[in-house]
């Protein structure tokens, strides 16, 4: 009996379990383009498995199938989806490719050769095909396929998650505690312009480096009392949000929770909380610099002001040395809460705005028939 031979499709490897950025991207391209029929198998790396329950049953499963199917390599496309400096370079295709992103205005070292090194490299952004380009790359390898965002799981209407301190209105923040998502921006505009008695709590849904379960609230309680000299009983209330996971499936009950998701960030490859905000019709404030302007405008948005500035000294990304990034404005931060906070019917409409461009231009179905399938069928023509 003559053996079936492997079809030809896409070998993925790249983080695709636990809640990264790159494993919600892997994700959201391996199932976007299972649906679209594309041959594919796929290997997850760091987490062989959704070991911390935070998965739908079906995505599971289907995930799970994938990375049981087999194509063949040589007529397939090597699709890898990591930082730059993680691409194997022993593996070959009929094409390698590489998907990667940074969040600075330049690359770290090596990343450039790591890159040369695929036939194509597909950034998330317009901004990181300019980046990229100036660190080296060859512009004819770089490809801007956007992210998307499942409009159907982040809609309006879920129920909120009961917060407790909550007051009349909730900011929401959802970051990893680094330099780079700005927390000393935000807490400094925040403390700034509310006092303990004003009708409002920000609540932040972190996680610590390198530890994912370090407590945060010491860290907060060292910023209110050291850097801003304030006793935490005089400040406007904080909440730390826990645990570090939830299911993917709760998480529109926490922008559901919130009047209005700020991220003052210093720099973003794409910026999908953003994307999520805006799909559960929740106001967004954010740095107008860097991968989300691709997709958020003032129109849908409030854009928080900035200026481009040496990575600090004291980084905790080592890889940025010598880099620059936005550095928002505290005070243009501190107007715009203030305006949100009181412009809520204008905040809403545009929030409203936001989830009909989230619907028709970058839902996944979208994204993956317009921009993925394209690209890859081009490539195995």
């Amino acid at each position: 009996m003559a053996r079936k031979q492997k079809a030809s499709g896409v070998y993925v490897r790249g983080v695709v379990y636990g809640g990264s950025g790159y494993a919600e991207d892997t994700r959201g391209i391996v199932l976007g383009l299972a649906r679209a029929g594309i041959p594919l198998q796929v290997e997850p790396m760091q987490y062989p498995s959704d070991i911390h329950g935070i998965l739908p049953e079906d995505e599971r499963e289907e995930l799970g199938r994938l990375t049981r199917e087999q194509v063949d390599l040589e007529r397939s496309v090597l699709f890898q989806n990591f930082p730059a400096n993680d691409f194997d370079l022993s593996i070959w295709g009929r094409h390698r490719v590489g998907r990667t992103m940074y969040e600075t205005d330049g690359l770290p070292d090596r990343w450039a050769e790591y890159c040369e090194r695929m036939d194509e490299v597909w950034v998330a952004s317009k901004f990181n095909c300019a980046t990229f380009a100036a660190g080296g790359i060859s512009p004819n390898r770089l490809r801007a396929l956007p992210e998307g965002v499942n409009t159907k799981l982040f809609r309006p209407g879920a129920k909120p998650f009961r917060i407790p301190q909550a007051r009349g209105f909730t900011f929401l923040s959802i970051f990893e505690w680094i330099q780079r998502k700005a927390p000393d921006v935000l807490l400094r505009a925040y403390l700034s312009e509310f006092k303990a008695d004003d009708d409002v709590t920000l609540v932040l849904k972190t996680y610590g480096r390198p530890d994912d379960g370090v407590d945060i609230l010491p860290r907060v309680a060292h910023f209110v009392e050291r850097e801003m000299g304030m006793k935490l009983e005089d400040a406007p209330p904080i909440v730390i949000f826990a645990p570090r996971f939830i299911p993917v499936e709760d998480v529109p009950r926490l922008y559901a929770s919130a009047d209005a998701f700020v991220l003052p960030t210093r720099g973003e490859g794409w910026g999908r909380p953003f994307m999520e905000a805006l799909a559960c019709e929740c106001p967004v404030i954010a740095t107008a610099w860097s991968g989300h302007m691709d997709f958020l405008h003032k129109d849908i948005g409030y854009l928080l002001d900035y200026k481009l500035a040496p990575v600090p000294w004291n980084s905790d990304v080592e890889l940025s040395a010598g880099h620059r990034c936005a550095e928002p404005s505290v005070e243009h931060l501190r107007h715009l809460m203030r305006h949100v906070y009181k412009q809520r019917q204008e905040a809403k409409r545009k929030a409203e705005r936001g989830r009909v461009e989230m619907v028709e231009k970058w839902d996944w179905d979208v994204v993956t028939r317009k921009y993925w399938v394209p690209e890859i069928q081009r490539l195995l023509n």
